[in-house]
C-alpha cells in the first residue's frame, strides 16, 4: 500500500512538473502572449471592428486578488501538507466579489454597447 502511495505521488509531480514546464516554455518563446492581459475591449464607434483597446482597472483588480487567495491557498498546502487548507470564509467573500466586480462592469460595458 505504501509503494503506491509513492507512485501517485510521484505520477503527480511529474504531471504537474511537466505541466507547469509545458506553459513556462510557452511563456518565455512567446507561444503564449501576455501582452493584453489587462486590456479590455470597449465599444468605439470610430474603430472598423466597432471596438477599441484600453486598460482594465477590473482585470488589473481581479487577477491581484486571485493571486493573493492563490499565494494563501499555496502556503496553506506547503505548511500542512496532510490536511485540507483551510481558507478564511472573508477570503473567499473577498474573492467573490472581486468576481462580482469584474463581471458587473463586463455587463455594464456590454449593456452600454447596444
Amino acid at each position: 500500500m505504501r509503494s503506491v502511495l509513492i507512485l501517485a505521488r510521484w505520477e503527480v509531480a511529474v504531471l504537474l512538473g511537466g505541466l507547469f514546464g509545458i506553459v513556462l516554455w510557452k511563456l518565455l518563446t512567446g507561444g503564449i502572449s501576455l501582452s493584453y492581459l489587462l486590456d479590455a475591449d470597449v465599444p468605439d464607434t470610430r474603430s472598423p471592428s466597432g471596438f477599441r483597446s484600453e486598460a482594465s482597472a477590473g482585470r488589473a483588480q481581479l487577477l491581484i486578488v486571485t493571486l493573493i487567495v492563490a499565494a494563501y491557498y499555496l502556503w496553506q498546502v506547503i505548511e500542512y501538507p496532510r490536511a485540507f487548507p483551510h481558507v478564511p470564509g472573508k477570503m473567499v467573500a473577498t474573492l467573490g466579489g472581486s468576481q462580482a466586480l469584474y463581471l458587473a462592469g463586463k455587463a455594464r460595458v456590454l449593456l452600454k454597447s447596444r
